[in-house]
């Protein structure tokens, strides 16, 4: 992966699809989660293959990151920087269960496992909302690394 898109930091231009695309990815999953008759079909696959795609966002933000870490030597020293990196290492952990979940649930509908079913979309939701608190969090250091100096207290 290159280092720089129009002279940026890929990783300043790809957190964006991450910031935008696990909330999306999220809301998705819990519609299906509390709509049963959206699981099977069309719909259903359409949030599978949202999440995998913020997998892949959230795996190349991560990976463009620690290009951006790597290129920067001076970062290592930085408090809200390491903060921020080892915020974001954790990301693609909670994306990744949200696509688990998503499968799980649909699996769960498409064979008829009532019971399942019902534990599987409480735990779509659950994993849902951390994932977005996560991103939250991991969005919110980066943004206190990157502005904290020019902002006044």
């Amino acid at each position: 992966m290159t280092y720089k898109i129009f002279d940026l930091p890929t990783h300043i231009l790809v957190i964006h699809l991450v910031v935008v695309g696990i909330p999306v990815a999220a809301l998705a999953t819990i519609a299906i989660a509390v709509r049963p008759q959206w699981r099977s079909g069309k719909a259903g696959l359409a949030v599978v293959v949202i999440d995998a795609l913020a997998v892949v966002g959230t795996y190349v933000a991560r990976i463009s990151g620690e290009q951006f870490y790597n290129h920067n030597p001076g970062f290592s020293q930085l408090k809200q920087i390491v903060d921020h990196k080892n915020l974001g290492l954790t990301l693609i952990w909670y994306v990744l269960g949200l696509l688990v979940a998503a499968i799980l649930l649909i699996l769960a509908e498409k064979y008829e496992r009532p019971p399942l079913t019902t534990v599987f979309a409480i735990v779509a939701t659950i994993v849902a909302v951390a994932a977005v608190v996560q991103t939250v969090r991991v969005g919110d250091a980066g943004a206190r690394a990157t502005w904290s100096s020019y902002i006044t207290k």
